[in-house]
């Protein structure tokens, strides 16, 4: 399976999973910078949960179902990503989209028409401060 990264900002990744040129998981990375609200380690723990220091936002929208060794793929992919991050939690939310990611990239606004399109599916919001920045480059 191959992946590339299309958008990076200073609290977000989204990165395109394909076999043989076919889209088949967009994965988001959302850093909140706080701690993970109570209800999200009711979802996963008892009472006993005590947030970490970082909650990250993590959603895989499939464009297919996945077999069990993509599925192993995209998790060990953000496992490696996210064990670097002390002092985090995460679970990774799994749907379906029916749309493609593209972008008409590098102009300015196909990285703000990709953000508009990922903060529909994701139900995201995304902001880009500088559409020309460097930090924002999507790459293969």
């Amino acid at each position: 399976m191959d992946f590339e990264r299309l958008l990076l900002t200073d609290s977000s990744e989204l990165f395109k999973f394909s076999i043989d040129f076919e889209d088949v998981a967009y994965l988001l990375l959302i850093d909140t910078f706080s701690k993970a609200p109570k209800g999200f380690g009711e979802k996963i723990m008892d009472d006993d949960f005590v947030p970490n220091s970082n909650h990250i936002i993590v959603k895989c929208g499939l464009r297919r179902e996945l077999s069990a060794e993509e599925r192993d793929f995209i998790l060990s992919f953000a496992e490696s990503i996210l064990s670097f991050k002390p002092s985090i939690d995460y679970m990774i939310d799994f749907f379906y989209v029916d749309t493609e990611l593209e972008s008409d990239y590098p102009e300015e606004q196909g990285v703000l028409d990709l953000v508009d399109v990922v903060n529909k599916v994701f139900k995201s919001d995304i902001v880009i401060k500088n559409a020309s920045s460097m930090n924002n480059i999507m790459q293969k």
